[in-house]
């Protein structure tokens, strides 16, 4: 009886904490012929995911901290089929970096059925990691967008990995940002008001 008493008791793995409803790895510790054992708990409050020292689980969704807007246009002149759009900023203020992803792009319900057969728009991305320069959105006026990855952000201080050097000047720090614009043609000869969703998506990059 002892012994199986003993081999019931002889492995205990302790391989998470979970504090703040997060789930945290780390280290294991076995028991071996022994009726208790003590865990260190670290626990954050307030937990700030600008900074890269954070108390936060690699990879967790918490990290992502990203400015980018909430509307952007595109347009053209009959005059002119080339497509023009302003240049629009994203930025990343995490502390880790963040890895970003065209999701969809999706027309609203009201769009004319009529689109111009020789329609091109593109997605065009900068960055100091660009994944994908530029992205198909509409080719001959039909959709064309694919789900893929974009760029990867560097984090608050310019650090795509736990190795690089921290960035100590707020001031300068670029590789944090990135930028995205619209391009492409269409011959239009009446206005035509279009809308669409841009849907983008968001992954926290481990320190490794």
């Amino acid at each position: 009886m002892e012994k199986i008493m003993k081999k019931l008791l002889s492995t205990l793995l302790v391989s998470t904490a979970v504090f703040a409803g997060a789930q945290a790895v780390s280290a294991d510790q076995n028991i071996v012929a022994n009726t208790d054992a003590d865990i260190a708990v670290a626990g954050t409050l307030g937990a700030d995911n600008t900074k890269p020292d954070a108390k936060i689980p690699e990879g967790d969704k918490d990290w992502i901290n990203v400015t980018l807007p909430t509307e952007a246009i595109f347009y053209n002149k009959t005059t002119d089929p080339i497509i023009k759009s302003p240049t629009y900023n994203l930025v990343n203020n995490s502390g880790r970096p963040v890895k970003i992803s065209l999701d969809k792009f999706t027309p609203s319900a009201n769009n004319s059925a009529a689109l111009p057969s020789n329609f091109d728009l593109t997605l065009d991305v900068t960055g100091d990691k660009v994944v994908t320069q530029s992205t198909s959105l509409v080719k001959g006026g039909a959709l064309s967008a694919a789900p893929g990855d974009l760029l990867i952000l560097a984090n608050s201080v310019d650090q795509q990995a736990a190795t690089d050097s921290p960035q100590p000047n707020p001031t300068a720090v670029t590789k944090n940002k990135g930028t995205f614009t619209f391009a492409g043609q269409a011959t239009a000869t009446t206005d035509l008001n279009l809308a669409y969703t841009l849907s983008l998506k968001f992954e926290a990059v481990k320190f490794q």
